[in-house]
């Protein structure tokens, strides 16, 4: 769809580090991690929410979400994972492209436990390109 990043992202016409990438799914490292290892899930057709996604797809996402989820608790070795997903702008959606978080958790982290403070990029730093290539290499040899 045109405008909207994660197809730019998933088409190739803007820069992500590509964690995993199959002809119905892609996981790329979040721009403004909420943790280092925060992983973005999307499938690589545009839907907007959960409600305009094929069951099928669903499949396919929640797959490799578990797959990424325990790629990513190895790699930067989490002590828990948050896995959210969220529809609409009430929810917090920033952008209108079905996501899913894949979101390493330490004890002590500083991310406050509510589900609009993890889900606000604004309240995270941008993270460096060659920072999230590292970490997207350690979890793509966790995969």
């Amino acid at each position: 769809m045109a405008g909207c990043p994660f197809c730019e992202i998933s088409s190739g016409e803007a820069p992500a580090s590509i964690v995993y990438r199959d002809a119905k799914v892609m996981a790329f490292m979040d721009l403004r991690p909420a943790n280092p290892g925060h992983v973005l899930v999307i499938p690589r057709e545009h839907w907007e929410t959960i409600h305009e996604v094929p069951d099928s797809i669903l499949v396919d996402v929640f797959r490799i979400v578990k797959r990424v989820a325990g790629a990513v608790r190895e790699a930067v070795n989490a002590e828990g994972i948050n896995v959210i997903q969220s529809n609409g702008r009430a929810a917090y959606q920033m952008v209108d492209h079905f996501h899913v978080h894949v979101i390493p958790r330490f004890q002590g982290d500083a991310i406050s436990k509510t589900v609009q403070a993890v889900l606000a990029p604004l309240e995270f730093e941008t993270a460096q390109r060659e920072d999230l290539d590292e970490v997207a290499d350690l979890i793509r040899k966790s995969l």
